[in-house]
C-alpha cells in the first residue's frame, strides 16, 4: 500500500514559510518551484482552506518566535481589491501600519519594523478575478480548454452539473485529468504529467516575487 507523505506541507513553523490555501496549491506551487529552479529554503503550510490561512497568519504574528519571512497565497476568487482588503482587515493591519492601499499587480513584498518580511501574491495574477486554476491553465500547454468547455456547456444543457460559476476553470481542470490515463489518480499526481510553459508573462512574474520574497 502506498502511502502519500505530506510531511513536506506542515512547515509552518519554519523561520521561512509559505501559507496556502490547499494541497492542490501546495503541489503546483512544489511543482513550479522545482521547474523553475527557485531555491527550496521555505516551507510549505497547508492551511486548508482561505480562512484558515489568514488565521495562521495572525497567529504567527502574535508569536514571541516570529518567523523571519511568511508568504501568503490566496485566490481572488470574485474581487481581487475586495480580497485584498479582507486580508488587511483580518487584523494584519494591525500589525502593519503601511501596507499600500491597492495590491500591486507584481505581488506584494513588504517589510515594516521588526515584523517579519510579508509577502502576498493574490492569485492567478494580483489584478483579475480566478483562482489558482487560472494561473494554472495560462501555464498547460496540452490541455484544450475551449472544448473541454465546450463539452462542460454540453453538461450544463442536460442539468448534468451544480458547480458555482466562479469553479468554472476548476471544473475544467478536473474534466481534463478525468480523461488521463488513472482517472482515479490524486490531483497532485495528474498535475506533475503536463508539461508547462514557464516562460508566460505570469510565469515569470510570479517567479521574481517567490525568488525575492525568500531571499
Amino acid at each position: 500500500m502506498t502511502v502519500l507523505r505530506t510531511d513536506w506541507m506542515k512547515k509552518c513553523e519554519d523561520k521561512a514559510v509559505l501559507l496556502l490555501e490547499g494541497n492542490d496549491d501546495c503541489n503546483i506551487i512544489k511543482k513550479f518551484r522545482q521547474d523553475n529552479n527557485v531555491r527550496n529554503n521555505f516551507g510549505f503550510c497547508n492551511c486548508k482552506s482561505d480562512s484558515q490561512v489568514l488565521s495562521k497568519l495572525q497567529a504567527l504574528l502574535r508569536e514571541s518566535d516570529r518567523p523571519e519571512v511568511i508568504g501568503i497565497i490566496l485566490d481572488a476568487d470574485n474581487d481581487t481589491n475586495a480580497r485584498y482588503q479582507e486580508i488587511i482587515e483580518s487584523k494584519v493591519g494591525y500589525f502593519y501600519k503601511k501596507l499600500p492601499d491597492s495590491m500591486p499587480e507584481t505581488g506584494l513584498i513588504h517589510k515594516e519594523n521588526e515584523l517579519p518580511k510579508l509577502g502576498i501574491w493574490i492569485m492567478p495574477n494580483n489584478k483579475d478575478n480566478g483562482a489558482l486554476e487560472e494561473f494554472y491553465l495560462e501555464l498547460a500547454t496540452d490541455i484544450n480548454t475551449d472544448f473541454i468547455d465546450k463539452t462542460i456547456r454540453q453538461a450544463e444543457g442536460e442539468n448534468l452539473t451544480s458547480f458555482k460559476p466562479q469553479h468554472r476553470n476548476k471544473a475544467i481542470m478536473h474534466t481534463y485529468f478525468a480523461w488521463q490515463d488513472s482517472p482515479s489518480a490524486p490531483l497532485h499526481s495528474a498535475i506533475n504529467k503536463i508539461a508547462l510553459d514557464n516562460n508566460r508573462d505570469i510565469a515569470k512574474a510570479f517567479k521574481k516575487w517567490l525568488t525575492n520574497l525568500f531571499n
